[in-house]
């Protein structure tokens, strides 16, 4: 393969690719686990909403209410992450699609470059057949 002048580029950007979706990928799995971890959180509250058949020993001491407000709390706290999971990965997303770009830009470069120097390369061979073409007319002419 022929070289070119915007090889290294080409490779950083992928470089620079690679690692930006990455952290989108990460990005996109904390955003999972809290949406895993909030339907957990609201799977208890019904459970524990949906028990008031009878009093028990744990509505009797109060320890219902702390629960519910421990369930609450949490919740609250993560639907707080949840957010700012959600907000860095569209940020994340931003910079993949931006390290894309840069990528296919690099890209592009780099196969015009090739391109030019092909259109070069059968340039110069078209004009060295030229040169032999006229060099034979002159020999068939006497012209040595």
């Amino acid at each position: 393969m022929v070289t070119s002048k915007y090889d290294d580029l080409t490779e950083a950007t992928e470089l620079l690719l690679e690692r930006d979706l990455e952290k989108h990928r990460r990005n996109l799995a904390e955003s999972s686990r809290l949406a895993g971890e909030l339907a957990q959180i609201d799977g208890l509250r019904q459970a524990a909403q949906s028990d008031t058949g009878s009093i028990n020993a744990r509505q009797i001491l109060g320890a219902d209410t702390l629960w519910q407000g421990w369930l609450a709390t949490r919740r609250a706290e993560i639907l707080r992450h949840s957010a700012m999971a959600r907000a860095q990965e569209a940020d994340s997303l931003a910079r993949a699609k931006t390290a894309f770009s840069r990528v296919e830009a690099a890209r592009k470069l780099a196969r015009q470059e090739a391109e030019a120097q092909q259109k070069r390369r059968l340039k110069a061979e078209a004009d060295a057949n030229d040169a032999l073409g006229i060099l034979r007319e002159g020999r068939a002419q006497g012209f040595s």
